[in-house]
């Protein structure tokens, strides 16, 4: 069976195996905290590693431009610094400072920790830079300087930047702006003004134009709501799943379990549609149907990937046929991703009892007018 999965996926199991650290920064013997060319850069990205960076803030260690009312732009934020316990099972150590021109650093850090024989367990080398603005130190994106030379086309509100390895379709951009227009009309969205979308031929691209020299488990495809960025591994303008997020980006704090089953009833997952997926997921579920229950699947979250995905569009799909574009937009509202009434509001705004959701989703998947319906 194929699974829909992201970088969580493997990060959620690899923390479940790992023991943790005490969380202190460190730097290897080959980093010269006093040296006068490098030195300080390093000793900003060592204040940023202690000042919470798994937290929603505006950062005064990024430059103004990207900072905004949500955090500041670090594309580490959602892959390393998701939470204390992922940051104290994982520990920074400062690896490489090299200063590539005057007044400009490149940082090079190890995430690892330890499993539980006490071996190490890397799961990330990230790079950053910092550099000397207005007299003051402040850290920077590889992003921009890794596709400065990238190809662009812009068409309506989007622009796309293009791996060198990638081969522009106007059809296929000219898809995706009908897509999002689609979903503006549909659910009443706001419209794409200054979207960025990044297409690269392969995860270890998408990776290292973000920083990433390795990552324990690359995404096909992310968004940056807070930026109005998309993200492509699949080599193709046209990635609708992620573009779905970009169009619902201010619903950026509904559940993940909503979020990502709205992208996937509207956009598919990795080319699969809706209806292949409930044929798949009903495979699964016959033969273990007590592992697939709502509460073992919010459970283990997106280690359970494709029901996670497939459950959760089906949930966002039933919403909007029973309330209409409105009625979704407030389901997506009620399901802020720190509640813990979840269940209640999914058997509210479905209109059942809570013990009716298994029930619910298990005629979905076995009933064929609905599988074909989709």
């Amino acid at each position: 069976m194929r699974f829909y999965c992201t970088y969580c996926l493997c990060i959620c199991c690899i923390i479940s195996t790992a023991v943790s650290n005490d969380g202190m920064v460190r730097c290897s013997s080959f980093i010269d905290t006093n040296d006068i060319r490098t030195g300080p850069a390093v000793s900003t990205w060592i204040r940023y590693l202690n000042s919470s960076p798994d937290s929603i803030q505006e950062n005064p260690l990024w430059p103004m431009k990207d900072r905004n009312d949500r955090f500041s732009f670090d594309p580490a934020r959602v892959w390393i610094f998701q939470s204390k316990e992922f940051m104290n099972t994982f520990p920074p150590m400062i690896i490489g400072a090299e200063e590539v021109q005057k007044g400009k650093v490149l940082i090079k850090t190890l995430f690892q920790g330890m499993d539980s024989t006490g071996s190490n367990l890397p799961i990330a080398v990230y790079r950053v830079l910092a550099r000397v603005e207005d007299g003051q130190w402040q850290l920077e994106s590889v992003l921009e300087t890794m596709t400065e030379d990238w190809n662009t086309k812009s068409i309506g509100g989007m622009t796309f930047y293009m791996s060198p390895k990638h081969k522009y379709s106007s059809s296929l951009a000219r898809k995706a702006m009908r897509f999002c227009d689609s979903l503006t009309a549909l659910f009443d969205l706001g419209d794409i003004e200054d979207t960025r979308y990044y297409v690269t031929s392969s995860k270890d691209e998408l990776a290292s134009i973000l920083g990433f020299d390795f990552f324990v488990s690359t995404p096909q495809g992310l968004t940056y709501p807070e930026k109005d960025w998309v993200f492509t591994a699949l080599d193709t303008e046209l990635h609708s799943h992620e573009l779905v997020h970009l169009m619902f980006r201010s619903f950026s704090n509904t559940h993940p379990f909503i979020s990502e089953g709205l992208s996937t009833w509207l956009g598919g997952s990795l080319g699969e549609n809706l209806r292949d997926l409930k044929k798949q997921l009903a495979i699964e579920y016959v033969r273990r149907p007590n592992d697939l229950s709502i509460e073992k699947v919010l459970e283990k979250g997106q280690r359970e990937s494709l029901a996670y995905y497939t459950f959760g569009a089906m949930i966002c799909r039933q919403v909007f046929l029973l309330r209409g574009g409105s009625g979704l937009k407030k389901f997506l509202n009620d399901c802020a991703v720190e509640t813990s009434k979840l269940h209640e509001i999914i058997s509210h705004h479905l209109s059942i009892q809570i013990n009716e959701i298994d029930p619910f989703l298990r005629t979905g998947l076995f009933d064929a007018h609905t599988v074909g319906s989709d």
